[in-house]
């Protein structure tokens, strides 16, 4: 397995054809006041499994940290990897995970920690600052 990319978006589409779309990617946020809330929140992975990893169940999960290390939240589930196609090696499975209404209540860094089958695999963290007062 190889992740091909995490990120942080405003919003993420997998097509009916299988191609991503990410919306309004970011990693910085300024806020006025805390607490803050964004009305939704995209963690996005693309992983590539090669044709022997396929057709099996693997268990994803993404453990979210505030600045100070606190756990705030561990999204995840199971995901079933369909089979390799004839003629094709590796396999490419989207996780667009939206998390709606999340709750920012202090300026540092947010990290988005994903895990699969209990192992970390990739990262990306949120910055998020106070805005100065004018």
């Amino acid at each position: 397995m190889h992740v091909q990319y995490v990120a942080l978006c405003e919003h993420a589409i997998v097509a009916a054809d299988g191609k991503p779309s990410l919306i309004g990617v970011f990693n910085d946020l300024q806020a006025p006041a805390f607490p803050i809330t964004i009305p939704r929140l995209a963690f996005v992975a693309r992983l590539l499994f090669t044709a022997e990893e396929t057709g099996s169940t693997r268990q994803v999960e993404v453990i979210i940290t505030g600045p100070a290390g606190e756990e705030l939240a561990r999204p995840g589930g199971d995901v079933t990897l369909p089979p390799a196609p004839p003629g094709l090696d590796t396999v490419a499975v989207d996780l667009p995970l939206h998390l709606d209404l999340f709750q920012i209540n202090a300026a540092g860094r947010y990290t988005f920690l994903l895990h699969i089958d209990g192992k970390p695999a990739a990262a990306v963290q949120l910055g998020v600052r106070q805005a100065a007062l004018a």
